[in-house]
């Protein structure tokens, strides 16, 4: 993809991926993502000092374009609000006054989260042609995205930390587990247990997914994978092409170029 528009040559800004849990700012720099700070989703003083430290980074006048994607529309009325009254700058926000990057082929899209759509833009610039997205966070979301770019829909099933929260919450006596590291299939304690359950569970349930997305396509398509708990399960999916940390992050980037370009155009 050429990211530059007309004559503004390469672009440098600050993109923002609101998720359930934290929030993700870092300088988009030519379709690069550079110097990330992750924040808790609810600490608002920690997240305007993220913002400030991203924006002091970004070395052109780009630095005043902010582009948020957020799944939180709490975080995003406080971090608009800010952008806008403290720093005087217009919020770009994906799925309000920033089209979507690509686009939706479901029943509902408005009802579709941004994050999904524009780890779908990353992943088809990323590959230029159909693929599997896997994101795994507070939900595991897998996603298809055809040959021409379009999100065409997928899965959504709770992440580890959900699973083990649920499993806690709803028990009279399981443990709440907080690392995943992955054991023994056979666990012999019960946090061991529960840890073997979750990982392998999940490893399973995302490769019996993309399995099945593949029997439809009737092809194997390139698995692209992000999210923060993505690190822990990636050694047992062999499956998976690549793994993109900031997947979502490049995707918000893009969904800005888009709209600048088509203003221009």
């Amino acid at each position: 993809m050429n990211y530059q528009v007309g004559d503004l040559g390469p672009l440098s800004m600050v993109v923002v991926d609101v998720g359930n849990t934290s929030i993700k700012l870092a300088r988009w720099v030519d379709g690069d993502v550079k110097d990330v700070e992750r924040v808790d989703g609810q600490d608002q003083s920690a997240a305007f000092r993220a913002l400030d430290v991203v924006r002091d980074k970004c070395d052109n006048e780009m630095r005043q374009a902010i582009i948020i994607a957020s799944v939180v529309p709490e975080v995003t009325g406080w971090l608009g609000d800010h952008i806008e009254n403290e720093l005087e700058l217009r919020p770009f926000i994906v799925g309000q006054n920033t089209p979507l990057p690509v686009e939706v082929d479901v029943t509902e899209p408005s009802l579709v989260g941004v994050d999904r759509v524009c780890n779908a833009a990353a992943a088809f610039d990323h590959t230029g042609h159909a693929c599997t997205v896997v994101d795994v966070g507070s939900a595991i979301t897998i996603d298809l995205i055809d040959d021409d770019g379009v999100f065409k829909g997928g899965t959504i099933l709770p992440g580890p930390d959900l699973q083990a929260r649920s499993l806690n919450a709803n028990t009279a006596q399981l443990p709440l587990v907080e690392e995943m590291a992955a054991g023994d299939v056979i666990g012999k304690t019960t946090q061991a247990a529960i840890q073997s359950g979750i990982h392998y569970g999940t490893c399973g349930a995302i490769r019996g997914i993309v399995e099945q997305i593949a029997t439809i396509e009737n092809r194997w398509n390139q698995v692209v994978m992000t999210g923060g708990g993505a690190e822990a399960l990636k050694e047992h999916l062999d499956f998976v092409d690549s793994w993109v940390p900031d997947l979502c992050l490049m995707g918000i980037g893009i969904a800005y170029i888009k709209r600048a370009a088509d203003m221009r155009s």
